[in-house]
């Protein structure tokens, strides 16, 4: 008897590792895999373009491998722009000296692997930084330092756009590091998602003297890209118990692949915090 329910106790252990097998293989396998990911576009701020290719990773904790000896080109409907791998692996850099095709658009080719990939973005022209509409609030302290807030997320706007505000150790904005999202805030123009999650939890505050600057710039966004990056944010940022139906943010890379190609507009100004 003591045999038998031995037995059955390892038969049992036996399944249920199995069964925990097949439950961790099938909810940890990614459900989809791309063959790379394209991050960057072109910006009217400075001549160099930049454009990050990676192989996405397939596990939680991995991390995304940069693609080399791909053929990347982009044209902005005046001239072909060919960029070529820099010394860091992954990231592709040209130099544009055209002036901007406002509402034109501007098209991506990667060729990796014997399969092309493309994509299109219109360049938007960015609406001038107006000093009543920035998308931060300040307040004077009583030490007579300027403290402020700037929410990640501001609903209601007439145009969407990104914007980053830079500041003492937060660097200025960089199209060619693709390590700035923590710092990017974003004017929505469609509504408030309506999700339980606490949104006013997304924010950074900070305190600053009254003769130290901030750095703000506008970056004007194509309707088709505001829409993607408010999927995603529907995934990310607004993902709560009772948030709304899950979305599948689609980008605009043809064939197997992820990202999203931007042409974008950038304005910018200074600020003393004083002046705010």
């Amino acid at each position: 008897m003591k045999r038998h329910r031995l037995t059955l106790a390892l038969l049992l252990l036996l399944g249920f590792s199995s069964c925990k097998k097949t439950l961790d293989e099938r909810f940890l396998s990614p459900k989809r895999q791309y063959d790379l990911a394209v991050e960057g576009g072109y910006n009217t701020r400075i001549s160099t373009q930049s454009i990050r290719l990676t192989k996405p990773a397939l596990t939680v904790d991995g991390q995304p491998t940069p693609i080399s000896k791909a053929v990347v080109s982009m044209n902005d409907g005046k001239s072909e722009m060919i960029f070529k791998e820099s010394a860091t692996a992954g990231l592709y850099t040209s130099t544009s000296n055209n002036e901007p095709n406002y509402n034109g658009a501007y098209k991506l080719k990667v060729v990796y692997n014997g399969q092309t990939y493309t994509a299109v973005d219109t360049l938007r022209q960015v609406v001038n930084i107006v000093d009543d509409f920035l998308p931060l609030s300040t307040s004077l302290l009583p030490d007579g330092t300027y403290g402020g807030t700037i929410p990640k997320h501001t609903f209601g706007y007439l145009n969407p756009n990104k914007w980053m505000i830079s500041y003492k150790d937060i660097p200025q904005w960089n199209p060619g590091k693709f390590d700035q999202s923590k710092y990017y805030s974003y004017t929505h123009f469609l509504g408030s998602p309506n999700s339980l999650y606490p949104l006013n939890n997304l924010k950074r505050d900070f305190v600053l003297g009254k003769d130290d600057y901030l750095y703000i710039y506008k970056i004007s966004l194509s309707e088709r890209y505001a829409k993607y990056l408010y999927d995603v944010f529907m995934e990310t940022d607004w993902n709560g118990l009772f948030s709304a139906v899950p979305v599948n943010a689609t980008g605009n890379i043809t064939g197997n692949a992820q990202g999203y190609f931007y042409a974008i507009d950038v304005d910018a100004g200074r600020y003393k915090a004083s002046e705010l």
